[in-house]
Order: C-alpha cells, then sequence, then structure tokens
C-alpha cells in the first residue's frame, strides 16, 4: 500500500504557491506547482538542498521610512554634517569681524608702547570648540530613535534646556566644571591698556584689574577687590564676579605658629665700644613678625590686620619690626594691635628694620634688599627705619638725649656685618635710661605659681598718691622677707603711662636715709612738630 500511494499521482492545490500548509500528509497528496510540475518534479526539487541564505541588513526604522545600517545615503548623516559645515563658516566669519565690532562698541586695545592688533586668541577657540545647536525633534517624546546621528541633530526631553517667555525651547549656558576657570568676554593681558570711547582707561598689574574711573578709586577695598561698570562690560559680568569674589576669599591664617627672632642684650658702655656700629631708634611699640601673609608677636600668636594694611608688604620675603603708633602712644597701640581688622589700624605704621628671610647674608646686604622693596613697591602704611653709622661715643649720647628728650625710648646698636641670629645675641644691644624714684610700701600682694607662698609683689604709693605694684627686682630673700609696710624703697621705671603710673617698675632696695617718698622729675617732651 505504501508502494501504491508512493506512486499515486498527486492532485494539484487550489492554493498553488500561496498555499501555507507544510504537514507531511498535505504535501504527499497534493502539488503546489502553478505551472503544472508533476509530483517527480516538485520531489526533485524538494530533495535538492536549499543555498544557504545571505544575511541581510537589519533594517533601520526612521519616521516613514525604513533604511539598512551601513547605508551610503544616509539623509540624517548628511544633513547634520551640512548643518555643521554652514554654522562653523558662519561662525569663522563672525570671528574675522572682532576688530570692527570692538571699534563699533566704544574701545581699542593698544599695548604700552607700540600699538598692535587685538588677539584672536579667544575667537579661534569659540571655532576650534564650535558644536552645532540642536533643534527640536517634531515627534518629542514620541520618538523611538536611539541612534546616534539622529540624537546629535535633534533635542528629545530630558536634555538640559528652558523654555523663554513664548514657550519656546532654548539651551542652556554650558555650565563651569568644577575647577574650570571662566573666561574673560575680552582678554585683558599684563601691560595691556584699553580706552574706551568715553576716556577711561583700564590696565592691569598681575591680578589687579584697575580702571581710571572715580568709581573704582573711590572703594576702599583691597585693589584686588576693586570693579566697575567698564571692567564688568569689557571683561563681562561673570569673569568679573568670579575674579572679585575669588579676591576676596581669606587664605588660612594660622592663629599660632613658632617665631623665632633676633633679641638684643643691653649696652654696657664699660665694655662695648660703639663706634662703627649701626644706630637707630627704638620703638615703644609691639614687635611684630611678618610671614608673608600675617603679622605675629614674638610669642607666636596673630594679629590679624585688615588686608588694604599689609597689601603692600612682600609675600615672598619675611619682615621683622614693630607696629608703632608715635612715642609715647604704647598702650593706643596696643589697643589697635589686639583689636582685629579695625579702622583704627590707620594710626599705625609698620616700621621694618630687618628681613630673617636674608639671615646668612651681612646686615648692610639685608637693609639694602629692605630698600630696594620701599622704593619700588612704597608701601602706604610701612616705614623703613633708617640707621645711621656710629662715629664716636659723644654722637651716641648726643642721639640718645635727643630721642629721650621727644618722648622716645632710647636707641639700638647693630654690628655691622653681623649675621640674624635667631637667638638673643650680643651683635643686637638696646640702650635705655631710666627714671630712679622712692615709693612707700602700704602692702604686699600674693604671689602666684612658685610664688604662691611667699611675696609676689609690694603695693606702693607714689608721693602724688598714686599707687601701683612693683615685683620685678625681687629676689627669693625679698620675697620671703619683703620690705615692711611703712618702708621707702627705691625703683627705676622707664617713663608714665597715662595714668600716671611708672611703666616697667623694678625694685631696687630699701631706703634707709628716707622717710618720705620723692617722686622722678619727668624730662620734658620736645614736640618738634610745634
Amino acid at each position: 500500500m505504501a508502494t501504491a500511494a508512493a506512486g499515486k499521482a498527486k492532485q494539484k492545490c487550489k492554493y498553488g504557491s500561496k498555499c501555507y500548509r507544510k504537514n507531511k500528509l498535505h504535501l504527499d497528496d497534493y502539488h503546489h506547482s502553478d505551472d503544472g510540475d508533476t509530483d517527480t518534479e516538485m520531489d526533485e526539487v524538494k530533495k535538492e538542498p536549499k543555498p544557504a541564505a545571505t544575511p541581510k541588513p537589519k533594517p533601520r526604522l526612521v519616521h516613514g521610512v525604513s533604511v539598512a545600517d551601513g547605508a551610503e545615503d544616509d539623509p540624517w548623516k548628511t544633513r547634520l554634517q551640512k548643518r555643521k559645515s554652514e554654522e562653523e563658516s558662519a561662525a569663522l566669519a563672525e570671528v574675522m569681524c572682532l576688530k570692527k565690532r570692538k571699534t563699533e562698541e566704544g574701545f581699542v586695545v593698544t599695548k604700552a608702547g607700540p600699538s598692535r592688533a587685538p588677539s584672536f586668541k579667544k575667537a579661534k577657540k569659540k571655532v576650534k570648540k564650535f558644536k552645532a545647536k540642536k533643534e527640536k525633534c517634531k515627534y518629542w517624546s514620541k520618538c523611538y530613535r536611539k541612534e546616534k546621528a539622529h540624537l546629535a541633530e535633534f533635542r528629545h526631553p530630558g536634555e538640559k534646556e528652558n523654555e523663554d517667555e513664548d514657550g519656546d525651547e532654548k539651551m542652556e549656558e554650558p555650565r563651569k566644571k568644577r575647577g574650570q576657570e571662566l573666561e574673560a568676554l575680552n582678554e585683558l593681558d599684563e601691560d595691556d591698556r584699553v580706552e574706551f570711547s568715553t576716556g577711561y582707561m583700564l590696565e592691569r598689574d598681575g591680578d589687579i584689574y584697575s580702571c581710571s574711573c572715580n568709581e573704582w578709586k573711590n572703594q576702599t577695598e583691597n585693589e584686588k577687590q576693586r570693579t566697575c561698570k567698564h571692567l564688568k562690560e569689557y571683561l563681562g559680568e561673570e569673569f568679573d564676579k568670579a575674579r572679585v569674589t575669588k579676591a576676596k576669599k581669606k587664605a588660612y591664617v594660622a592663629q599660632h605658629i613658632s617665631v623665632s627672632v633676633l633679641l638684643a642684650h643691653k649696652y654696657d658702655e664699660k665694655a662695648n665700644d660703639p663706634v662703627g656700629w649701626w644706630i637707630s631708634e627704638k620703638l615703644d611699640g609691639v614687635r611684630a613678625f611678618w610671614n608673608g601673609r600675617c603679622f605675629y608677636s614674638r610669642l607666636g600668636n596673630a594679629f590679624y590686620a585688615p588686608a588694604w594694611f599689609t597689601k603692600d608688604l612682600p609675600q615672598n620675603m619675611t619682615l621683622d619690626g614693630e607696629l608703632f603708633g608715635g612715642r609715647g602712644l604704647f598702650q593706643s597701640t596696643v589697643s589697635i594691635v589686639k583689636t582685629a581688622e579695625c579702622d583704627n589700624y590707620k594710626k599705625i605704621k609698620y616700621h621694618v628694620f630687618d628681613t630673617p628671610s636674608l639671615e646668612a647674608k651681612p646686615f648692610e646686604e639685608r637693609i639694602q634688599a629692605i630698600k630696594d622693596y620701599f622704593e619700588e613697591k612704597k608701601p602706604k602704611y610701612a616705614v623703613f627705619v633708617e640707621h645711621t653709622k656710629c662715629t664716636s661715643k659723644k654722637q651716641l649720647d648726643d642721639q640718645l638725649k635727643y630721642v629721650l628728650d621727644r618722648g622716645g625710648e632710647g636707641l639700638m646698636i647693630r654690628k655691622p656685618k653681623s649675621k640674624y641670629e635667631r637667638t638673643r645675641s650680643t651683635t643686637l644691644l638696646k640702650i635705655k635710661k631710666f627714671y630712679d624714684a622712692e615709693a612707700i610700701v602700704i602692702g604686699h600682694e600674693k604671689g602666684k605659681g612658685k610664688n604662691q607662698f611667699v611675696c609676689g609683689a609690694l603695693r606702693c604709693k607714689m608721693a602724688c598718691g598714686m599707687e601701683f605694684s612693683v615685683g620685678s627686682g625681687l629676689t627669693d630673700k625679698d620675697r620671703r622677707n619683703p620690705p615692711k609696710k611703712g618702708s621707702i624703697i627705691t625703683y627705676k621705671f622707664q617713663e608714665l603711662s597715662k595714668s600716671g603710673k611708672p611703666r616697667f617698675p623694678t625694685y631696687l632696695g630699701i631706703r634707709i636715709d628716707m622717710t618720705e617718698p620723692k617722686d622722678a622729675e619727668i624730662r620734658e617732651v620736645i614736640d618738634d612738630d610745634s
């Protein structure tokens, strides 16, 4: 039966080649040739191996068109390239008109000395970094295309853009990345000058951008922090704002550091010959060490002066000097220095007499380096302390008398060609004249620390009735057995304070030949200005 079934002629399927049935029984009973081929022919066709099908490129869905990947005639890619080329040409044309545009806006760029053409550096960067603006995809959120060419040309939801008042979308300005510097709208290099048609002049000196207008001149801030409408117009408001903000940021200043400065010994006229040494006035102020950023005391405590007070001081050279408000104004100077960044700093100046940065150099080279800096920068709130060569003992005595008669504290003398030693040294000597006087003991003050069980200071009264305490000069024996109440003592002091009390009193001993106190005769101070 199998043989009979195999030899049985097949009927033609009424669907012909359009038949979709593939089961074996249907194929055995019907042939599907439209031209009437026999079943034998159909069997032979079925027995022939099918050639391997060539893989067709996967179709890429586009709006209304199906384009295979890799097709050479990609309309979207061609359109993007054409758009970029047109936009780049337009940008380049704008760059070439930069000089003309600047002149029309009322300013030209000139160089100190010979004139030169404006720089096109920034304009070239603009062309190099050019990117074509995207148009909004008409399918917007319903768009399903993900190929790079399409995404590069059209905008879709989720990209960073906002809408203007009319509702049309516009691209946001590119945001500055962290650590990336803003670029000025127009470059202003060092030694460049920009002259506006109104007559105002912009200049740059390092980080200082200045203008000749009154708006810039009348500001009290540091020169680095000043700005005006002309700078904003030329540099761009964003760049100018970032520049001023950066200048106002205060660098970290330590409250305490380790400080080692040169300290003086006392002058002994019997042991020291001053001839050939350098003489300067001993200033009655606050010793201050400048480390390039802040003032510090001998103990390393910070003095926070205003920025306008220190702006002219060097940042790469340390200085040694005194914050000085004038002769006889020690207490007011201390009050000013202890108040951080107060306006009263205008009443004092920084008197510089050495630079520890050049500690290995001889004194003459160190003071010359300070002179050179002061002549170049001309700091407003700093003064160079002049030094005079001593030619004789008489000259020293005459200069000491001159200073003391005018309310000064004394003199300092320095050994020639000496190095800067960060300790107490015999190369620097101080000369001071003290007053001697007598006072009556009216009480004893308890000591502190190691002297808590003995006398810490003597409470005394002057002939004028002013009371004060003296603890300096007391030996351990004096503290254990201090002068009795009613005793007359001799003490020395430097000068009287504004309140009339002795400054820096030192106990010398008991006067057994006196029964009443006696005040010192204070020398009359000569006022050179009167």
